[in-house]
Parts: structure tokens; sequence; C-alpha cells
């Protein structure tokens, strides 16, 4: 465990930061995997950095890892989120919920993004520093919204929450301590832009919730930022709890999950080095190299032998009746590494698709599980059950802190493929509603369950299209 004053790491932290960085690195693709060297691709046994460098940079990264994470994600939001219902003065915040132009959606599913890679995030609901009328009292969230003031959300990814602390207060476990790494424009020249590290600290007091920030000087110490240090309030209150939210893949504490495609990532760094040997014996066998039997060079006074060119527009020939010179080749398709590569993919092909496996109860003991795309057990309907629940606790802290509380709700769908109703299940969800088996409401539902009626479209605008067709069609 680093102790370095602000910067310094909970275990936890300390202990997964080098995966979390493999993750990322994996998720960037080849260029970042290229620039981590021997820790994704270790030195053959006497090769020189040239020839190090010349094999690393003629393999490629196949980047089943990303195409994971992005296919996922993109079956999470197949469907659009629901928010309802969102209270009146915040629905234009919902096009920009962080102040940097990013709509809701867009927001939920970069959370996702990060989730699926490193199983970690957490979201900061801020506001700014209220100014205070002329009897010294905070301006009404009406006055600040004249001003442009609001609340926003900041998310920060697993290796920028470098430590945390909970506590019991008042009979519930509550966060007292929070440190967040960022890093902080802090001026240019004609040509450049500068930047530091800083660190945001929030904290309980007995007076409420506290932020402060701190940066490290030339000495190397903690030192404040001046004009950080504020008390933020709600509706004229200061804050009694820190409103920072952790969204994990299983669950909406602060404990570090394992990344969900860890084992899916790992994979795909062994198919990183075997492509290298595989890529590395093509090179060797594309190029032969060419041998001289029978000769030797001639020795200068130096100690220099003299040197041989090879190719040209004329053949080398040599006194000695017995010199030949000839290529050699290697032989063979490496059969091996190709069948390792191909076993590899298909086994990151399993990795991926274990998301979307139900978990296996008892009654399905020793029977092959299946994928179910609509799977409540699935992990990833798991943990889009998770950021739904985190993500509705976020708008409600925002929603608060804009003055407008309510019942604020957000919900992702687990319907991850498409799955029609075949003409079978058709007829005998028709045949069950016209024999008084089931309601109207339940054939609509049915009916948007299986995409044949939008889920844009409700029940009553679904009648009312009905009613209104031509004279002759059926009636549902």
């Amino acid at each position: 465990m680093a102790t370095n004053g602000v910067r310094t790491e909970h275990p936890d932290y300390s202990e997964s930061l080098e995966i979390w960085k493999a993750c990322d690195d994996s998720a960037e693709g080849e260029y970042e995997i290229h620039e981590g060297g021997v820790k994704y691709l270790p030195k053959l046994s006497g090769e020189t950095k040239a020839e190090y460098d010349a094999r690393k940079n003629r393999t490629p990264f196949f980047n089943a890892y990303w195409k994971t994470i992005s296919g996922l994600k993109g079956m999470l939001f197949r469907k659009a989120p629901i928010l309802s219902p969102v209270p009146p003065g915040v629905v234009d915040y919902m096009n920009d919920v962080d102040m940097a132009g990013t709509d809701i959606d867009t927001f939920t599913q970069e959370i996702c993004e990060e989730l699926l890679s490193t199983g970690r995030i957490g979201v900061l609901i801020d506001y700014p520093p209220m100014p205070v009328n002329a009897d010294g009292r905070p301006i009404t969230v009406a006055q600040a919204e004249a001003q442009g003031l609001r609340p926003r959300m900041a998310k920060y990814e697993a290796t920028d929450i470098i430590n945390w602390k909970r506590q019991r207060i008042n009979n519930s476990m509550q966060y007292t301590l929070i440190v967040l790494k960022e890093e902080a424009y802090i001026g240019d020249t004609e040509f450049s832009q500068d930047y530091e590290d800083r660190y945001r600290v929030l904290d309980l007091t007995p007076i409420g919730y506290r932020q402060r920030v701190f940066r490290i000087n030339i000495r190397g110490e903690d030192e404040l930022v001046e004009g950080s240090e504020i008390y933020p309030v709600m509706n004229g209150k200061a804050l009694s709890s820190i409103p920072f939210v952790f969204f994990g893949v299983d669950g909406t504490g602060d404990e570090v999950e394992t990344p969900p495609l860890l084992d899916l990532m790992t994979m795909n760094l062994h198919h990183y080095g075997v492509s290298a040997d595989w890529e590395h014996g093509c090179h060797f066998q594309g190029l032969p190299t060419p041998y001289i039997s029978g000769y030797s060079p001639s020795v200068s006074e130096s100690g220099i032998k003299e040197s041989l060119g090879v190719g040209g527009t004329s053949a080398l020939c040599f006194p000695d009746p017995n010199a030949k010179m000839d290529y050699a080749e290697i032989s063979g398709n490496f059969e091996a590494l190709q069948k390792n590569l191909m076993m590899k993919e298909k086994q990151m092909a399993v990795l991926g698709a274990r998301m979307l496996e139900q978990q296996q109860s008892s009654a399905e003991s020793g029977i092959a599980l299946q994928q179910r795309s609509s799977g409540e057990q699935s992990q990833l309907a798991a943990m889009s059950q998770v950021v739904s629940a985190t993500m509705t606790r976020c708008l409600r802290i925002f929603s608060d802190w804009a003055g407008q509380s309510g019942e604020i709700k957000y919900q992702i769908s687990t319907d991850f493929l498409p799955v029609g109703l075949s003409a079978q299940e058709l007829t005998a969800l028709v045949s069950s509603w016209q024999a008084g088996a089931i309601s109207q409401h339940t054939l609509f539902d049915n009916l948007q369950r299986g995409e044949i009626v939008s889920d844009s479209v409700t029940f009553e605008e679904e009648q009312e299209r009905i009613n209104s067709a031509p004279a002759g069609m059926g009636a549902v």
C-alpha cells in the first residue's frame, strides 16, 4: 500500500491497478499493446532491442476483447432505456448531464463500457458553489438557474478513484472519505497547453460534506489549491452524505470486483503471444537465408573479414571449385501454431458469450446451459439491473439538487437480441385472447416483447390506430 499524503492508495486500489491498466490497454488496441512492450510480449533469449522491436511491430493484436465489449454494450442499448417520470425542471438537463454536451443515454453507455472493461466506475453529482444574497443567505434554486448554475454528473474511472473510507454514522454505513485523481488545465503558451495531476478530496466533517482540491508542489508536498475548499449545500442546507455513487457489475458498493471479461482479456493477450510466434516464423519462412559452403572469406590486415553481397544483376564467382551457394528455406506451415491460434479464438468467443448465459439452477444441474438473451439471471442482465438502479439513484440526487424532487427512474432493457414470435406462438396467443384466457393488455404486452408492436407505442395508441383503421379490418 502506497502511503504518501493525499496520494495514499486504498489497498484494493494498489492490488487491482495493474489489472485495470491491462484491461484499458487491451481495450485501446494494438498501439497501446505495442507500447506496453515486454509487459505483453516478452523478449526472446539473446534478442537485441532492434530485433525485438521488429518482431513486436509486425505482430498484430487481434482485439477480440474490445469487439466483445462493443458488442455487449450495443446489446444493452439495443432498445432505448426508459426514463420516467422526469421532473419538469430537469427535462432539458437530460440532454447535457455533465455540462459537456453528453445526454443521459450516452453518459450511461460510457459507464457500461467501463464496467465491461474494468468492472468499476464512479459518478460524482456536483453543484457549483452557491452565491449568497446581500443578507448572506444562499440564493434560491430559481436564482441559481437564472445565473446558469445547475447540477452535473462527472465520471471517474477505476484508476482515478484512489482511496475511500466508510464508517457507521447514525446506524448506517456512510462514506467519510473519497479521493479522486484528476488532470487539471493550468495554462498554455502559444503552441502548447499545460496540465498537472490534482486530487479532489471529498469528506464528511462535523459541518457536513466538504470538497477540497490538492496539487503536488515542486517539493513533492501536498498543497491545497487556493479557493478550492467548499461546503456544498442543497436547498440551503449542508449535505450529510457524500454525493458520490459507485457502479459495479454485481453491486453498488465500493467492493472491488473482478472485471467481468478478465478471462477474455488474458486469453486475448495469450493469443497475441502466439501470433508473435506465428508472424516471426512466417517472416523468416518468407525471407530465405543464403548460405555458402566450401568457401572461407579472406581476412584483411585489420582483422575484418570480407563481406559478400547478395542480389544484384551479376553472380558472385569464387576461385574455389568446391564452393557452393544456396538458400536455406523453412518447410512446413507451422500447423501447431495455426491450431493454437484457432483454439484461442474459439475460446475467446466462448468467454465473451458467457456474459449472456443464465446462472445454473439446481433444477438444471448437469444440463448444458443455453444462451438466452432474455434470461433475467444472465450476468449481462444482472449488470443492466445494477446500472439501472444506480443511475436511478444518481438522477434522484441530481433532481433533488435542482430543486425537483420526484420518483425519477432509469431502466435499461434486458432484451438483448431480437427474438420474434413464430407463427405458432402468435396463433396460440391470439387464440388464448379470443378464448378469454388472457386479457387484451397481456396480448399487447406479448406482441411488444415479440417485437411485432414497437416499444414506443402505448396500448392506448395502438387501440386508437385499430379504431381508426378502415372498415373491415380486424380489431385486437
